[in-house]
């Protein structure tokens, strides 16, 4: 059963899924392929940071060597997106996600593109449905972050991952220019919210979900090093975070201009995003304390 928090997480991304839409302009009817397609280019196109040296899209954290024949589990699949880079990359992919509508969208997808079989099940990453020690790596991109007990959901997920398995993690990163400008100055100062709430309420007010919570690299170390090791953190941020104004035509013409190499040099350090690209430890116990 959904913890009360989790209720409300659910029933907020039931109603705003991740689709890219800001504007309103997704023109195309839900579900068609054009309709994913349109949602893959937006979020790539924002997503230069991930690029592999090749220009391959997320080629630079999701290999096809890490995946290709291994038991992979996607918490939190949205919209598929990463899914169907996973089953392309030849994983045994069982995805799940806390709201039928991206269940049935993912579903949808993997039906369209004609995808490789895959288990997608709708399921709380708080309370995971599998046996301990049952997959070989663990992909979530930006999602245990809206939970209010993240540090259950990584003992979940450390508990249902085998002794040197893999776990990439992307969380929100609080030391950013996004916490710092964005919601401190700009809507904190400047619009006088400080003055009734705290950094942490007005960053996750400005914040997709119902919850958004935020770490600093050592915050997330001390979580994560009982169980893992090497673990390797890299910051990322997308162009976007540069421009402290809110969303529009002209912003997005903007950040058009921005060349890669410049937001790279800001935003590998004041970037919104943490990576996580962790091992688990051989001698790592099977119920994690967090």
């Amino acid at each position: 059963m959904l913890s009360e928090s989790q209720r409300a997480n659910k029933a907020w991304w039931a109603d705003n899924p991740m689709a890219y839409d800001w504007h309103g302009t997704l023109a195309f009817t839900p579900g068609t392929r054009e309709w994913f397609e349109e949602i893959d280019r937006r979020f790539m196109a924002s997503a230069y940071y991930a690029r592999g040296t090749d220009g391959t899209p997320f080629g630079r954290f999701l290999k096809p060597e890490i995946v290709a024949g291994k038991n992979v589990l996607e918490v939190g699949c949205g919209m598929g997106t990463h899914a169907a880079m996973l089953a392309r990359g030849g994983a045994r992919l069982t995805a799940i996600d806390i709201t039928e509508r991206a269940i049935a969208a993912s579903r949808r997808r993997f039906e369209i593109f004609g995808l490789a079989a895959a288990r997608i099940d709708q399921a709380d990453c708080e309370q995971l449905p599998f046996s301990n020690a049952s997959f070989d790596m663990v992909w979530s991109w930006g999602v245990i972050h809206h939970s209010s007990s993240t540090e259950q959901c990584l003992a979940e997920i450390t508990r249902v991952l085998r002794p040197g398995g893999r776990l990439f993690l992307m969380i929100y990163y609080k030391r950013s220019i996004v916490y710092y400008v964005h919601c401190g100055l700009v809507r904190g100062v400047f619009f006088g919210q400080l003055l009734s709430r705290s950094l942490d309420k007005i960053y996750q007010n400005a914040s997709d979900g119902f919850y958004a919570r935020v770490f600093t690299k050592n915050e997330l170390k001390a979580l994560l090093r009982p169980n893992y090791d090497p673990v390797v953190i890299n910051i990322v941020g997308m162009k976007s975070e540069l421009l402290p104004i809110p969303r529009c035509r002209l912003k997005e013409k903007v950040e058009e201009l921005i060349p890669d190499w410049l937001a790279s040099a800001i935003l590998s350090r004041w970037g919104s995003m943490v990576v996580v690209d962790a091992q688990k430890k051989s001698h790592a116990t099977e119920s994690p304390e967090f």
